[in-house]
């Protein structure tokens, strides 16, 4: 009986792009209780550790993710589709899910400028529809990914094209890979 989860590797890509979900929705918690604490309190230490923590995760991580999906896997799963009767549907969800990360890029550049200006002391609240419209449309996202992209990807990418996902993942953070080249 193991006591701990063991976090995914890049040798399962799909279990580790769902747990780079699980990682996000706890950075968008933690600017939720950033907003609640700036309400209640002025902005501490606490309340800037938890703005340099959002901003570097959605700095180095999430940009990462993204490259993920859309450079190795999204053309990966839209080849493999093509010759599937998923293959219409496929297409509308990966062109829907790169809309939606342009969408949360431009959402992330106005909460960054916040975060940014609370850890200058320019300011000392969020503003909290920007930030509530940011963390929903992730949420969103993220919801849409986990129950329609990656099952459909399990579905249709044969062990070969996910490995190359997995190896893609490890590169893009200069890790090694876990499957040898073809």
């Amino acid at each position: 009986m193991e006591l701990w989860d063991t976090p995914a590797g890049f040798d399962e890509p799909l279990a580790a792009l769902s747990a780079c979900h699980r990682r996000i929705e706890k950075q968008l918690a933690t600017l939720t209780r950033l907003q609640k604490h700036l309400a209640l309190h002025v902005c501490d230490h606490d309340a800037l550790t938890a703005a340099a923590g959002i901003l570097r995760y959605f700095r180095e991580a999430a940009p990462n993710h993204h490259a993920d999906e859309e450079t190795d896997l999204f053309p990966r799963v839209l080849r493999a589709a093509q010759a599937t009767a998923d293959h219409a549907r496929a297409f509308e969800l990966v062109s829907r899910l790169l809309v939606e990360h342009r969408d949360m890029e431009r959402h992330w550049d106005r909460v960054r400028e916040g975060l940014e200006a609370l850890k200058q002391d320019e300011i000392g609240s969020l503003e909290l529809d920007l930030c509530r419209d940011f963390a929903r449309a992730y949420a969103s996202h993220i919801e849409r990914e986990d129950k329609l992209l990656l099952p459909l990807a399990g579905r249709v990418l044969a062990t070969e094209a996910l490995q190359a996902v997995g190896n893609a993942m490890a590169r893009r953070r200069g890790l090694p890979t876990p499957f040898a080249a073809a």
